[in-house]
């Protein structure tokens, strides 16, 4: 038996998108989730996933599979500040944690 350890290999699987910092109180309330997942990244909340028609739905079997997680990434940051939730966009929540968005 050789002694040599095998080389350690890291992957990145999970991207978290959104306007508000970790450290904001809301952040994961108004957050998106980019994951590797079998055939594909997928774009989900925690609870719904992006389907392929564009819409938001519970059950990871309607996500749609982003063959490349560029494309994935771009729909999330795209998508991330107009989360809602109880009335309220992630902007919303921005502007009443952080401030005014700054130019």
């Amino acid at each position: 038996m050789s002694d040599q350890t095998p080389e350690v290999i890291v992957s990145v699987t999970c991207y978290t998108v959104s306007v508000l910092p970790m450290d904001d109180i809301n952040h994961r309330a108004f957050a998106l989730y980019v994951e590797l997942r079998p055939g594909g990244w997928i774009v989900h909340t925690g609870h719904e996933y992006y389907t392929a028609e564009g819409a938001w739905e519970p059950g990871m079997a309607s996500a749609h599979r982003f063959a490349d997680c560029d494309e994935a990434l771009a729909l999330a940051k795209v998508r991330a500040p107009h989360l809602e939730l109880m009335g309220h966009t992630a902007v919303d929540a921005y502007r009443r944690t952080q401030g005014e968005v700054q130019s």
